[in-house]
């Protein structure tokens, strides 16, 4: 769900900064540019981790308006990004349902999709409680139970894609959903957690 991700990058500093610690203020303008933004291809960056390598700065003139003679520093580092592997089995929240399946949230993350072809089957939508429902058939007593996928509910999920948009895409759309979430309950453990006995 987790990893690390090493990043080569040249961060600045400011001349106001340089008598303190750069790796104070390296780490900081990181932080800035990187936390809570996802990088393509890679994923949600949530922290920073360490320093790699802090190399040579090169400074170069200001022209008072547009940079001010900043210090232009390259550094590796470490950023711990939240990227989920395919068949990973994750916690959310429903946080609807659409007729094309239901929408989780992780809290921290949004773009969750549970496509309805990947719900527990035989499934039907209920247009007018507007949700999933999963027909539950038991064998035994051939007696068919309703389990609704409801709002606000702990689902357990696997995912079974992590999708970035094409570069070849307008930049809004890109931004809009630079990184979303596929995931599937078709499987026994997967679908409200409540329907499944605590062991």
């Amino acid at each position: 769900m987790f990893t690390l991700a090493l990043i080569d990058d040249d961060i600045p500093i400011k001349p106001a900064d340089f008598r303190d610690d750069c790796r104070v203020q390296l780490k900081r303008q990181i932080q800035i540019k990187y936390i809570d933004k996802v990088i393509p291809n890679v994923g949600l960056v949530v922290e920073f981790y360490n320093f790699v390598q802090v190399k040579d700065a090169l400074v170069y003139p200001g022209d008072g308006k547009n940079s001010c003679g900043e210090a232009w520093v390259k550094v590796e580092f470490n950023l711990i990004v939240f990227r989920p592997a395919v068949d990973e089995w994750m916690v959310g929240s429903v946080a609807g349902s659409t007729k094309r399946g239901l929408l989780v949230s992780l809290g921290f993350f949004q773009d969750v999709e549970i496509p309805s072809a990947n719900l527990r089957t035989p499934y039907v939508y209920d247009s007018g409680q507007g949700m999933w429902v999963w027909r539950f058939k038991d064998e035994e007593t051939k007696e068919t139970t309703n389990f609704f996928y409801e709002k606000d509910e702990l689902i357990r999920f696997r995912v079974t894609a992590v999708k970035f948009p094409d570069a070849s895409w307008p930049k809004e759309m890109r931004l809009k959903k630079p990184m979303s979430i596929v995931g599937a309950v078709d499987r026994d453990g997967l679908g409200l957690v409540s329907w499944w006995p605590q062991d």
